[in-house]
């Protein structure tokens, strides 16, 4: 990673974040039970881990990666309450004062994929979502409601825009 992360060390005793190649079981509970919807095929998935009491490991936040064409398409983000539900109230207490899984995946993910990416962009609408992507970096863009961005590198202005305008093209993602 060219970027440098580092799990805040307040969870680091039970929580895990690493990108998988194949989610789909992986993931398919916390989808489902968020967004009632299947793991995409596509794109490069990451999932946060969790310790329960009994020791045994459970994905309970998953975020999407898509490539386009220089850069990334953050999407999918989802953390599993009843996963978290099931955590010693320590362990909670943990996660809150860390800010939460997603924050600290979203950080990790940025981390691992600044080198291949020149952007990550999302497409939130929703304020909590939002409160934890600007504090990885991510901007609105001054014209569009719900289209983000979180540059890893300068671009001439004229780039900038041509993929601005391939993301704004896609609709919602």
């Amino acid at each position: 990673m060219s970027e440098s992360f580092q799990l805040d060390p307040r969870v680091a005793k039970f929580v895990t974040i690493t990108e998988v190649a194949d989610a789909g079981r992986l993931a398919a509970a916390v989808l489902r039970r968020k967004y009632d919807m299947e793991v995409p095929p596509h794109g490069r998935h990451v999932l946060a881990f969790v310790a329960g009491q009994a020791g045994c490991w459970m994905p309970a936040f998953y975020v999407n990666y898509l490539p386009h064409r220089n850069a990334m398409l953050i999407g999918g983000a989802a953390t599993d309450g009843e996963i978290l539900r099931r955590l010693s109230r320590e362990q909670q207490a943990a996660l809150a004062d860390a800010d939460g899984l997603m924050l600290q995946t979203v950080r990790y993910s940025e981390a691992r994929f600044a080198e291949v990416s020149v952007a990550s962009f999302g497409y939130c609408g929703d304020a909590r979502s939002w409160s934890i992507l600007e504090r990885c970096g991510y901007r609105r863009i001054a014209d569009h409601r719900h289209l983000i961005v979180r540059w890893n590198r300068e671009l001439p202005e004229a780039e900038k825009t041509a993929l601005i305008d391939s993301v704004r093209e896609l609709g919602p993602f």
